[in-house]
């Protein structure tokens, strides 16, 4: 079998398995049945992935869909090392979460809908991830959104917090920040849906934009498909202009736009609120969709347009990325929701990704990138089935108060959860101490090359890494560390069963450094910044870890609480932390209750002149206002065309013989009439 060909099998599979499972009733039935067939998918990308890592790309077979005579529009797949690797991750954390979710959702009554909308899912991911050309990638890009929709709102029944008596009676007594009457699965899938649709939107002008510019430079045929876009000829932009831009600007608009689509779908500032609250979900569909997959789309998808991409958008990816990776890792900090630490967690290491990518081709940073999405991958997901497994032992208490001591209960999901930390924080022997210190190795590399600007991107990673290891560190300790703080919340908590401990210690050896470093088939950079990185790396690992291990360990085990005390010390930042630095708030009130309310509000007022009037459609019987509005103007309008038509009907009685009589009549005087003038 070729690899083009598994490539369509890999990518089509999963597909396959979720039509199948919409006819499934039984629950283990659907799970086990769309485990296997992910499995299968598994193997086959494992395959591909041995025969493209290192060698040439393949290019597989290709489907004209439209052609409109200068350009096609296409369906095909590309295979290189990036995608074969990437699509090698989907499929074996697809597998393994759905064996995990079996267990997690046994006595669900909704748990039969979950196997194939994450199929569904996993199919679109894969899509984005072997597509042939951006077209393609975008259709697969909104089918991920729609997959992220479903799992988002799988609950979509449940409640506003606000409304919830279990949330209100189990939330923190820190709580603070999270609008809760808006806190609910269907608004959170609604929220993710309607801020995604605002990054494709520029990542649909961004699309227009290559067009227009590769048809201007005489590009035919598919010439959206990567391997055109990576051809174009630069040195003749001057030829080419689309939205008022030309040449040079005009590249670097469309890089923008593409970029645009990043930020939504990996959650950037400032579309980065919409991920936090998709924590509504299932945790099993957060451990993939939210943590290692769909968010990891746009990171991936800016690495695929990499050439196309000038030193100008670059820029705004790395100080994009280094502010996102900084202010999603203050909140972090505070949070008390085990799940939203992880959440922003996610944010933040996005983010970090995106500043590798802002370091250019020539310090590495495309590699440095692609290394840590995909260490990142298995460490985050695994943390998050590690929270699913706290969660569901504690009787769905996610407080950090009110955890603790969980490790002697829990020993299994412990040490997993450990390992995985370890391997976020970037610790030596473990995976993120490979990627993570490629990430700021590049970043210095491109601020010692440009000088200037390009330094705020790397202080700006350095500062989200120093709050990791502190924020990640309380998060372990926190849950597991110490004595139990409330023996009501944790006293049954005990390891999940055996298939579900099974899925945590297959992906467990995936955070070491050793499965990275055999065979080399892991994208690092090399060069002069490697030891001061690393140096700068292993530094900040040390002293925010060693805070937390001071401030929530020793301190606390000696019956002090500093934590409370810093807290105190740092009220107004520690409050800005808690209230999520107000950026949710604003955008509640300028898009929800401002464009979305108030403008609704004004049209309507527009429309119907007065709420009297309204009342009056809703019931005829009641009085209806005559106050000026578009609607009285249609209605005005109507009533007119109907007096008008009243008028006329008046004369007509249906009286044949008055019609014939009447008509005789005109008829002679017409004739008399013209008779006269003769």
């Amino acid at each position: 079998m070729t690899v083009g060909t598994t490539s369509v099998l890999v990518w089509l599979l999963p597909l396959a398995a979720a039509v199948v499972c919409t006819r499934l009733r039984s629950a283990a039935l659907a799970h086990g049945f769309a485990a296997v067939v992910l499995a299968v998918a598994t193997a086959l990308a494992a395959t591909m992935a041995f025969a493209v890592v290192g060698g040439t790309p393949v290019v597989g077979p290709h489907l004209t869909w439209l052609d409109l005579g200068s350009f096609t529009l296409g369906v095909g797949t590309y295979v290189d090392g990036m995608a074969a690797v990437m699509a090698v991750i989907v499929c074996a954390l697809a597998t393994g979460v759905l064996v995990f979710n079996a267990w997690y959702m046994h006595d669900d009554p909704q748990a039969a809908r979950f196997p194939w909308q994450f199929c569904l899912f996993a199919s679109a991911m894969l899509g984005v991830v072997l597509s042939d050309n951006l077209f393609l990638s975008f259709c697969c890009w909104e089918l991920v959104g729609l997959g992220s929709y479903l799992l988002i709102g799988f609950w979509f029944d449940k409640p506003a917090a606000a409304d919830d008596p279990a949330y209100q009676a189990r939330k923190g007594a820190a709580a603070r920040g999270v609008l809760e009457a808006q806190l609910s699965p269907a608004h959170a899938q609604l929220k993710a849906f309607v801020m995604n649709r605002v990054g494709d939107a520029g990542f649909l002008c961004g699309i227009g934009a290559l067009l227009a510019l590769s048809l201007q430079l005489g590009a035919r045929g598919d010439v959206l498909s990567f391997a055109n876009l990576a051809a174009l000829p630069v040195a003749d932009l001057a030829k080419a202009s689309f939205l008022g831009c030309s040449g040079h600007a005009l590249l670097v608009l469309a890089a923008l736009g593409i970029f645009c689509g990043a930020v939504g779908k990996s959650a950037q500032f400032p579309l980065h609120t919409w991920l936090p609250d998709a924590m509504q979900g299932p945790t099993t569909a957060s451990s993939i969709i939210h943590a290692a997959t769909m968010v990891a789309a746009g990171v991936y998808l800016v690495a695929r347009c990499y050439p196309l991409f000038p030193p100008e958008a670059l820029a705004v990816v790395g100080w994009t990325g280094g502010f996102t990776c900084l202010l999603a890792a203050t909140i972090a900090c505070v949070q008390w929701d085990l799940k939203a630490v992880l959440a922003y967690s996610t944010v933040s290491q996005l983010g970090l990704m995106f500043v590798g990518l802002g370091a250019g081709s020539a310090a590495g940073g495309k590699d440095a990138a692609i290394a840590h999405l995909f260490t990142h991958a298995f460490s985050k997901c695994l943390l998050f089935l590690c929270a699913g497994a706290v969660i569901h032992a504690c009787a769905g208490h996610q407080d950090l108060a009110r955890l603790g001591g969980l490790r002697k209960r829990m020993p299994v999901v412990a040490y997993v959860s450990l390992a995985a930390l370890l391997a976020l924080l970037g610790m030596p022997l473990f995976s993120g101490f490979v990627s993570k210190d490629a990430i700021l190795q590049v970043a210095l590399a491109n601020a010692q090359a440009a000088g200037g600007l390009a330094w705020g991107p790397f202080v700006l990673a350095c500062s989200g890494s120093l709050l990791t290891a502190a924020y990640m560190l309380r998060w372990w300790l926190r849950i597991f560390g110490g004595e139990e703080r409330d023996h009501d919340v944790t006293h049954h908590a005990h390891d999940p069963a055996t298939s579900a401990k099974a899925v945590l210690l297959l992906l467990a050896p995936m955070t070491l450094a050793l499965p990275r470093t055999i065979g080399h088939w892991l994208p690092l950079p090399h060069g002069d910044a490697h030891t001061p990185a690393m140096v700068t790396a292993l530094a900040l690992l040390a002293v925010g870890g060693g805070f937390a291990v001071w401030v929530f360990g020793l301190a606390e085990h000696s019956g002090r609480d500093v934590a409370a005390g810093l807290a105190k010390a740092a009220a107004p930042v520690h409050a800005a932390c808690g209230e999520l630095w107000g950026i949710d708030r604003l955008w509640n009130r300028l898009f929800a209750r401002g464009l979305g309310c108030g403008v609704a509000a004004v049209v309507a007022r527009c429309d119907l002149g007065s709420d009297d009037r309204l009342a009056g459609l809703e019931d005829p019987a009641r009085s209806r206002s005559l106050s000026p509005s578009v609607d009285g103007l249609v209605d005005g309008l109507a009533a007119g065309c109907a007096q008008v038509g009243s008028s006329g009907a008046s004369l007509h009685r249906g009286r044949l013989g008055v019609y014939l009589a009447v008509g005789v009549g005109v008829v002679a005087v017409l004739l008399l009439w013209c008779g006269g003038g003769f």
